[in-house]
């Protein structure tokens, strides 16, 4: 049996992320133990982390993100969201390769794990290419086959999604799951997304969309339909399907009470709708509804990195200014956003999201010792508004360290770097 002890550490600890000081025991990827680890406990135990300037937190959960665009990082900035994808974007992704995209994956995931991320709901295109990764580099995923329907009149797009669904789902000792991608409203017709959340339906999973991230969108479906692209997917009936909707920042309050009915959970993206001037979610108001929110950074190419470490300090500052109310979003509710309500978001709260004995270990481990985290008033505070990615020591998924004393364990550095500048020069070359 393997075992990792840490010991007399602060942690944050159940659904609540309390602040306690004890020791933490895993197991053969489970957390074993919360309290005072006996010495028996801890028998042939490896001590991995000592002292209360050490902080455990459960391991970050993107709720969105297309990890791949990290080889589009920069390319067609401070443009809007439609210019921004039909000038630049998609005329580049049109041009990519398997390898290009698991390349991509990779540089991502190098991102995402030192900014403290286990787990991410992934929405892209070369699905092998993106699952290969996850097993090279040891995180945990959803996958869903992103797919712009009005430019997909066989289903194509479809078809690869039962694939991927067929080949991973539940890999890995369960690392990795396949949801559907239906893109957006926008970009779909309503046939398309109620044939692809049959396909969900009839596997048990869920559906993974973009909706009513951008006034433009809003406006559009309103003009065509007559409703809003939340009411929409609801006359659709789609909505009884496990449902992950990216963005939802031009939403009435009738759309959250279709999202609360339905139990559609909505992923947050703070940074990225601020780079493209798409709006502020409306968190308070979807919770205070009943409506499950995560939190999530995008791609690379509207953020510019993906660093969950970064997105819950974001999010734990502009809600204040969005409600000229200082106790909105609070530091504990960031971290919220980003661990317990990422795992229920994905429907994967019984294993991951918050440190319990019987879940997986999937944890970040910070080592606040520096200036700008002493003393230790508040140990949410302090990661929400004052540690940086820098003082994030460790990052473990079921148990395995990915990333060690600021030292990558399972990916090569220096190749996905090198790979990374030649493919993407050729693609926006």
């Amino acid at each position: 049996m393997n075992k990792t002890l840490f010991r007399n550490v602060t942690m944050l600890e159940g659904d609540a992320l309390s602040p306690v000081v004890g020791d933490l025991l895993v197991a053969d990827g489970r957390i074993a133990a919360v309290g005072n680890v006996s010495a028996e406990e801890a028998a042939d135990a490896v001590e991995f982390a000592r002292g209360e300037h050490y902080l455990l937190a459960p391991g970050y959960i993107n709720t969105h993100t297309h990890v791949a665009m990290a080889l589009l990082r920069d390319y067609g900035g401070d443009q809007p969201l439609d210019v921004w994808l039909n000038n630049y974007i998609w005329p580049a992704e049109a041009r990519l390769s398997d390898d290009d995209v698991y390349w991509g994956s990779c540089l991502g995931m190098l991102e995402m794990i030192a900014g403290g991320a286990t787990c991410f709901m992934e929405m892209y295109d070369h699905c092998d290419a993106i699952a290969q990764a996850v097993v090279d580099s040891g995180m945990r995923a959803i996958i869903s086959r992103g797919s712009v329907g009005m430019n997909d009149p066989e289903g194509r797009g479809i078809a690869e999604n039962d694939a991927a669904y067929a080949r991973w789902h539940g890999a890995e000792e369960d690392r990795i799951r396949i949801w559907y991608g239906p893109h957006a409203p926008n970009t779909c017709p309503g046939e398309y997304i109620q044939e692809m959340a049959a396909h969900a339906r009839q596997r048990n999973t869920g559906v993974h969309i973009h909706v009513a991230e951008t006034k433009g969108e809003f406006d559009f479906i309103q003009e065509k339909y007559g409703m809003t692209p939340a009411a929409w997917l609801e006359s659709l009936g789609v909505l009884d399907v496990p449902t992950l909707a990216a963005h939802s920042v031009w939403l009435t309050d009738e759309d959250i009470a279709i999202y609360a009915r339905h139990g559609v959970a909505a992923a947050h993206n703070p940074i990225s709708n601020l780079k493209l001037a798409s709006g502020i979610c409306r968190v308070e108001d979807l919770e205070r509804a009943g409506v499950v929110v995560g939190l999530g950074t995008d791609g690379a190419s509207s953020n510019n990195i993906m660093s969950m470490h970064r997105e819950l300090q974001v999010a734990a500052l502009i809600h204040k200014i969005r409600n000229y109310d200082a106790q909105a979003v609070g530091a504990r509710d960031a971290l919220r956003l980003a661990t317990v309500n990422g795992a229920k978001a994905l429907r994967w709260d019984d294993a991951i999201g918050s440190i319990a004995v019987g879940k997986r270990a999937d944890l970040v481990l910070y080592k606040l010792d520096q200036p700008w985290n002493v003393p230790h008033h508040d140990a949410v505070s302090n990661v929400a508004y004052a540690a940086q990615q820098s003082d994030i020591d460790s990052v473990f998924v079921q148990g395995d360290c990915l990333y060690k004393h600021g030292e990558y364990q399972t990916l090569d550095v220096e190749r996905i770097i090198a790979e990374a500048e030649r493919r993407a020069k050729r693609l926006v070359g």
